[in-house]
């Protein structure tokens, strides 16, 4: 499989870390670098009202996290669940744990950026903890291009500018490059002006202040100046434009820039 991102290897290796990360946020609650719980996690689900009939694309599936959720909601359904990621292992993981779900058909590995599915094709998309590791400009693009008419798409990333006293913000930032983990932080205000001009809708605000607020679930929903973390439900008008995103994106953030 092709992969226009260089970073499938890292991904393929990530599965057994993001499991115990998981682990760690759902059994301890002094976790020292605190992931989203599962019930933070069915809280942000719950935000797209997903319905038996509709079709959810689950963009960065991993090892299948979000399935979990979604089974438990529609009562074991799989049909309209759909799984995609960059990392095959991942995927076969996602397939070892939940044999219902069929690889190449549920759980599909993809290039990073080209969506393998034709425009309009969902209803519901989750892109939950993945858009600050991909090329945001022709990401966002695709999920937009692959959401129905009248759908929603749940987005969340990284702001490039967060509070300079946001040590824990800071140090994230460094050691996620130590790691060679890949790293794109937003420009929200420009991503939003350019949603807006495209034809998009932005139904949902979240701005999460500091590193920790997000899994506190603590968040603004006007705009400031800074913040670390954001969400945004999206939709898109019958005359959504599909054409490039100008550069609302960059691998470090405004804070680490000025304080090197």
């Amino acid at each position: 499989m092709k992969d226009n991102t260089n970073n499938k290897e890292f991904w393929n290796n990530y599965v057994s870390y993001w499991e115990r990360k998981v682990d760690e946020a759902n059994h301890d609650n002094n976790a020292a670098d605190k992931t989203v719980d599962d019930k933070l996690l069915l809280k942000f689900y719950d935000r797209l009202e997903v319905t038996c009939d509709e079709k959810i694309l689950d963009y960065g599936c991993g090892s299948g996290r979000l399935y979990a959720l979604y089974r438990q909601k529609n009562e074991m359904r799989v049909q309209g669940y759909y799984g995609l990621d960059v990392s095959g292992v991942c995927l076969e993981y996602a397939a070892h744990r939940y044999p219902e779900l069929q690889l190449k058909e549920n759980l599909i590995e993809f290039d990073g950026i080209n969506i393998p599915f034709p425009e309009n094709s969902f209803d519901k998309i989750m892109c939950f903890s993945v858009f600050d590791a991909v090329r945001q400009e022709k990401v966002l693009s695709e999920l937009l291009r692959v959401l129905k008419p009248g759908g929603r798409c749940l987005i969340t990333g990284k702001n490039s500018r967060y509070f300079a006293d946001d040590e824990e913000a800071y140090v994230a930032e460094v050691n996620a490059r130590k790691k060679e983990h890949p790293n794109s932080f937003t420009n929200v205000e420009e991503m939003e002006k350019q949603l807006i001009g495209h034809g998009a809708e932005i139904y949902e605000t979240c701005y999460f202040l500091k590193r920790r607020d997000f899994a506190l679930d603590q968040y603004v929903t006007q705009r400031p100046d800074t913040f670390y973390q954001w969400a945004l439900v999206l939709g898109k008008t019958k005359n959504y434009q599909n054409v490039p995103y100008a550069p609302f994106s960059d691998r470090f953030s405004e804070t680490f820039k000025r304080m090197q």
